[in-house]
């Protein structure tokens, strides 16, 4: 049976097609009202944009993968797309005053037209993703910080013309970044289980993984209350005060689950409280032994006013208090002592691998470089990108295999998928789709060659460098089922 990728084939485009929907609802409906006509302005619903982005998606792969008609499928089904839009959201409206009203621009632009616009954008971003087939490497990460810019500059022109109501832009901000980190989250995750090796334990494979997750989405969540708190303040004060009530729910249940547990805390701790006020009143009158020592040698001190205050003490219901306090206290200490000695002592959170080498490779070398590189490309300074694999020098038959694998490498990373690190040569020649039985073919010889180029003792001939050859041609003669376009 087919092993089937749920999170690039499925749960993939359908997040990325919410992130972009949830920003551009919002930029679509602000377009719209700031027309200014004088007739109703209407706006397709977000569900109806992300059906239509996941209809152009999913027709894009439909027709990707048979060899005739494909732009014929893909321009008839956003047309067809763009009528219904249209009917879906104008059907109140005849069809002489629907065209009347597209040509009628009065003082800007005809608010029908932004709608026809919009939707053939939301087409065309649906042919991006299915034409892509590494969603999970870019298209995630590029569609979270367009909507972060997005929102932001939204946020900030809204704040002056309030053609978005708040509680808009509030679903419109919560719904991309619970879709966001929740899926960024799903992704690192997925990354580090085909990156790490099957004997180490699931906690080790994931701990410094979900730290760091943490830390991106705490940092990421902090950063949009603050944007949203300068551009919209409105805005804050509905998200704070929707989050009001469920923080104090969650507080309240959180003192529901641990009442029991100081309750059952303070009756196991009950035996000690005699025990505890013994020590306690032994303490007391060694201070008042204490006192009268230093009465006797002279000191000046009201030894029966002090003994009255302490007696007074040890009598209230204050000192009972404060003894099943410390006992209980004293408890948590014991345990926390046993438990943190148990978990050393198992190796759960200090053993390693002993293969695993860990390094900081933030080195201040680095850090200049990626500024430096940073700043040139806002000052469109052209930098000649260094190369993606190692240079090869020489004629011998074992580089002239390693060149062809990397042109293949090259082929293959514009038109189907880009090797991970974490695929061997093997594992990315059966990872890779959308190819013909010929093409199958010319992959395992070369990939077969190249592993013997690469790893093996004994020499390549010259005729084994001509097969290499002849099936990276056969590999660029023959077109592949997957379109050569993709969203670079």
């Amino acid at each position: 049976m087919k092993h089937i990728d749920w999170l690039q084939l499925i749960l993939l485009p359908v997040v990325i097609a919410i992130m972009f929907v949830a920003w551009f609802e919002p930029w679509v409906q602000w377009i719209v009202l700031s027309t200014g006509v004088d007739r109703a302005a209407l706006v397709p619903p977000p569900g109806l944009m992300v059906f239509v982005l996941l209809a152009s998606t999913f027709t894009t792969r439909y027709a990707l993968r048979h060899t005739r008609y494909q732009r014929w499928l893909i321009v008839m089904g956003g047309w067809v797309i763009l009528m219904g839009v249209a009917w879906l959201t104008y059907r109140l409206i005849a069809l002489p005053a629907f065209l009347r009203n597209l040509l009628d621009w009065q003082n800007f632009i005809a608010p029908e037209l932004i709608v026809i616009v919009a939707t053939a954008t939301l087409w065309w971003r649906g042919i991006l993703i299915g034409r892509s087939r590494a969603l999970i490497d870019e298209n995630l990460d590029r569609t979270f910080f367009n909507g972060v810019l997005a929102l932001g500059i939204l946020l900030f022109i809204n704040h002056f013309t309030r053609y978005v109501s708040p509680s808009d832009m509030l679903a419109a901000l919560l719904v991309f970044f619970a879709m966001a980190l929740s899926m960024l989250t799903v992704v690192n995750i997925e990354r580090t289980r085909q990156q790490r090796s099957e004997d180490n334990s699931w906690l080790k494979r994931q701990r410094h993984w979900f730290a760091t997750i943490f830390g991106v989405i705490s940092a990421i969540l902090l950063a949009a209350l603050t944007i949203t708190g300068i551009f919209s303040p409105d805005a804050l004060r509905q998200i704070l005060s929707a989050v009001g009530p469920a923080l104090s729910t969650l507080a309240q249940a959180v003192l529901g689950l641990l009442r029991p547990i100081f309750t059952f805390l303070a009756w196991l701790v009950s035996p000690l409280l005699p025990i505890l006020q013994l020590v306690l009143r032994a303490l007391m009158e060694g201070i008042l032994t204490f006192l009268r020592v230093l009465q006797q040698i002279g000191a000046q001190v009201d030894t029966q006013r002090t003994q009255e205050g302490i007696q007074s003490f040890l009598d209230s219901p204050e000192f009972v208090t404060f003894s099943r306090g410390t006992s209980i206290v004293l408890i948590l200490i014991v345990f926390a002592l046993l438990a943190i000695w148990a978990i050393r002592r198992s190796g759960l959170l200090t053993r390693r691998n002993s293969n695993e080498i860990r390094e900081n490779i933030a080195t201040r070398d680095l850090l200049r470089q990626q500024w430096q590189n940073f700043l040139a490309r806002w000052r469109n300074f052209s930098a000649v990108s260094p190369s993606r694999y190692l240079a090869l020098r020489g004629d011998d038959p074992r580089q002239n295999v390693r060149r062809a694998y990397q042109e293949f490498l090259e082929w293959a990373r514009l038109r189907l998928h880009t090797r991970t690190p974490s695929q061997t040569p093997d594992r990315y020649a059966r990872y890779i789709g959308g190819l013909y039985e010929a093409q199958h073919e010319a992959v395992d010889q070369l990939t077969a060659l190249y592993l013997r180029a690469r790893y093996a003792d004994e020499p390549l001939t010259p005729a084994e460098v001509q097969t290499a050859q002849s099936a990276l041609v056969r590999l660029q003669e023959t077109p592949v089922i997957q379109s050569p376009l993709t969203e670079e």
